[in-house]
């Protein structure tokens, strides 16, 4: 499976203290100088593409062997597009779909016990209003999902929210060429107190537009699965984010057209795993 080629080192890192980064997961709540985003976008999202001819390969290689293929070692994320552990990090620069450098994202990985299962809470840096937030991912069998975050300030939490059974970020079996469900759940947000609770139902289809698609990034050149996601149920239902996942990467590229934000993955390292560029 051919994964990433090393690049220079990305544009623009200058600009990452003051800029700040969001969880990396979709969320956009937080990170850069662009408008808060909703649970929808944010970082997580990658551009377009050609969504595959007749003739596409729709099975994915699972051959991992460095000599083989040249390709960095997997390790034990071969079989997963969004690979979890403690100590993975992620960085992505920001966009506006002109193509300009707004700001930047980094994404740090901590595992711990959630409810009594495994999970793993990933952290971004403040951004320029000063809110960070820590989101709670775990594994429900391929799929990964999100079940909690908090957006953060100097003075403490400012808000709360939970999701069930669960917000999807990826399905490691979505990698057949237009395959496509709908996933359900219930959001709920609260203040930084867990009251005032506000529900709401929300939804998404997911479909796959196309797989063992090359798309170029800062950090490489990787074999991505190309995936949108619509809102079909909740606030801005209709609203469109276009990601590109690879196997044993993670997101390498978001899109996200009504917030005029695309996210590009500048370096990854997971323990074990990839580190690059």
């Amino acid at each position: 499976m051919a994964l990433a080629c090393n690049q220079a080192a990305p544009p623009g890192s200058s600009g990452a203290s003051d800029q700040g980064a969001d969880d990396g997961d979709d969320d956009g709540e937080s990170g850069n100088t662009l408008p808060d985003l909703t649970d929808d976008a944010g970082s997580g999202g990658d551009g377009d593409g050609d969504p595959g001819s007749d003739t596409a390969d729709t099975s994915r290689n699972t051959d991992t062997d460095a000599t083989d293929t040249g390709d960095p070692n997997l390790g034990p994320y071969a079989d997963t597009l969004y690979p979890l552990a403690d100590g993975a990090h992620w960085t992505y620069l920001i966009k506006n779909l002109n193509g300009q450098i707004v700001g930047m994202d980094i994404v740090d990985t901590t595992e711990l016990d959630w409810d009594g299962e495994q999970a793993w809470m990933l952290t971004d840096q403040p951004n320029a209003k000063g809110e960070w937030t820590q989101s709670v991912l775990v594994r429900d069998g391929s799929v990964s999902t999100r079940v909690h975050k908090k957006i953060l300030t100097d003075g403490g939490i400012a808000s709360i929210v939970d999701y069930d059974p669960g917000f999807a970020r990826v399905d490691d079996t979505w990698d057949t060429l237009n395959f496509s469900e709908e996933l359900l759940y219930e959001r709920t947000e609260t203040d930084g107190q867990g009251n005032n609770p506000k529900v709401e139902a929300r939804g998404h289809i997911f479909t796959v537009q196309a797989v063992h698609e090359m798309v170029t990034v800062p950090a490489g050149t990787f074999d991505c699965v190309k995936i949108e996601r619509v809102r079909s149920v909740g606030t801005n239902a209709g609203e469109i984010t276009i990601s590109w996942y690879a196997f044993g990467v993670g997101k390498v590229r978001e899109e996200t057209p009504a917030e005029s934000r695309v996210e590009e993955l500048a370096k990854v390292s997971l323990p074990g795993g990839v580190d690059l560029p």
